[in-house]
């Protein structure tokens, strides 16, 4: 469950830095892009809250995800009622999902010696 949780996180960073790069564009971003990348962190956080029930829980990868989720929430708001994206904003969420995926990777592999 927990290298599922990976994979979906890697899948929606990759999606995520595609998205960052009509940020930095300044370009309107694909509506169907923003839509897999937030479902598919979704899932991921929802997989490692379903992993917590039964298992020890990476409890501050946890956290950064749920914190660069508010602020993926907030851009989805801004980006659907058209205002700009601020590029710091883009950047930080970004940068909190990564810490977050990175703590989660170095928990799996340090968890399945």
């Amino acid at each position: 469950m927990l290298l599922i949780a990976i994979v979906f996180f890697l899948l929606a960073a990759m999606f995520g830095i595609y998205l960052l790069s009509y940020v930095f564009a300044e370009k309107n971003t694909p509506k169907g892009v923003v839509i897999t990348h937030g479902f598919l962190a979704f899932l991921g956080i929802l997989l490692l809250i379903l992993y917590s029930f039964f298992y020890t829980i990476p409890l501050f990868s946890l956290i950064f995800f749920i914190v660069a989720a508010l602020g993926g929430g907030f851009m989805l708001k801004l980006d659907i009622f058209g205002k700009k994206i601020p590029k710091i904003l883009a950047l930080g969420h970004g940068v909190i999902a990564l810490v977050g995926l990175l703590l989660l990777i170095a928990f799996f592999m340090n968890y399945f010696k």
